[in-house]
């Protein structure tokens, strides 16, 4: 009896410490995996305007000590928002237009520049890319990078920067296609800028702000507009509404940045009869050449399937060395580059002859 009595308390005690010991595997793994999971908070990268000096036109490579100091600390700068954006990607956060990234490489249709958004045909073997360049006109020195390149690039300026009237007349001289680059309200919170388009304005007081903003580009042809971040208020019609009705009523066309995949930008553009496309390829989610060049080899595979790709990058250094290194390759590649409103032009031409 005592036997059987002791057998059954050395069964009772193996099941009580195996169950323990689950137990504590257990509670490794909740604690393994709270300490992995990153606390929620909101990042947006807003580009600030910079207090960098002018660069003399007349010697660019040549500059002062304290300018040198300052592109120093430009890079920084730049590393820091890398490592924001990074962070916020990681996060799962709604990709705003400085964090998304890159759109990859896929085999199903790509959308249309066309304004009612059906897919183009193209009857020539001509495949067309189209360039823009945002922010332009807040980082003085790699703004002025990017108006040195004599090509057809489409800039698209945000109003607030230094030197405005002297960059848009750069960029005009360069043979550039100029562009509003207009703020629009982000769904993560942000120091937004004071022409910013908020989906509690009414129709009235966006009507007035975009007259305020297209009065900056007195002189200079202004053939359209990209939204700057915007996840929010490109997903409100009501809102968009205004903005399109705005740019039928100019003669503006709208390129969707594409900072919310729920957004309905091209959808009421269609609506309104306002030409409408969609940026196709972010470049410099990281300043790094070698990521900017894979980002354009990309671009090149849609162009060559599609017949046409936009891409859209920023004023970084790295952005600019590699431009000027693939905008030469272009020609034997078999490859036009064009200003985004040429490519409207020519869809449209395409269409009619059908």
């Amino acid at each position: 009896m005592e036997a059987k009595s002791s057998m059954l308390f050395k069964v009772v005690l193996g099941v009580v410490v195996l169950l323990g010991f689950f137990f504590l595997i257990f509670l490794g793994r909740v604690f393994l995996d709270e300490k992995e999971m990153p606390s929620e908070k909101s990042v947006a990268v807003v580009v600030m305007e910079e207090d960098v000096p002018q660069v003399s036109e007349a010697v660019p490579n040549q500059v002062s000590s304290q300018e040198e100091a300052t592109y120093a600390d430009e890079k920084v700068i730049d590393e820091v928002l890398h490592e924001m954006e990074t962070e916020a990607q990681q996060m799962g956060l709604v990709q705003e237009e400085n964090l998304s990234l890159a759109k990859p490489y896929q085999e199903e249709v790509l959308p249309s520049a066309h304004q009612k958004g059906e897919k183009a045909e193209f009857s020539t073997s001509e495949k067309y890319i189209v360039v823009v360049i945002d922010d332009m006109g807040i980082n003085q020195k790699h703004t002025r990078e990017i108006l040195e390149i004599k090509a057809p690039i489409t800039s698209s300026f945000l109003v607030y920067g230094k030197n405005f009237q002297e960059f848009l007349q750069l960029a005009v001289a360069a043979g550039h296609e100029v562009m509003i680059h207009t703020p629009m309200e982000p769904k993560v919170e942000a120091d937004l800028a004071p022409d910013t388009l908020k989906i509690n304005m009414s129709d009235d007081e966006i009507q007035d702000l975009f007259e305020d903003m297209l009065g900056k580009f007195k002189g200079v042809r202004v053939r359209g507009i990209n939204n700057h971040m915007g996840s929010l208020f490109t997903e409100n019609e009501e809102k968009l509404d205004a903005v399109m009705r705005i740019l039928k009523q100019k003669g503006l066309f709208f390129l969707d940045s594409k900072t919310s995949e729920y957004t309905r930008g091209c959808h009421v553009a269609a609506q309104e009869g306002v030409a409408c496309a969609e940026r196709d390829v972010f470049l410099d989610n990281k300043n790094d050449y070698q990521y900017v060049m894979k980002q354009l080899q990309i671009a090149e595979k849609m162009a060559l399937k599609e017949g046409h790709v936009i891409v859209i990058g920023h004023p970084k250094s790295e952005t600019v060395k590699a431009l000027k290194d693939w905008l030469v390759t272009l020609k034997d590649k078999g490859f036009k580059l064009v200003r985004l409103g040429e490519l409207f032009d020519e869809l449209d031409k395409k269409k009619s002859n059908f």
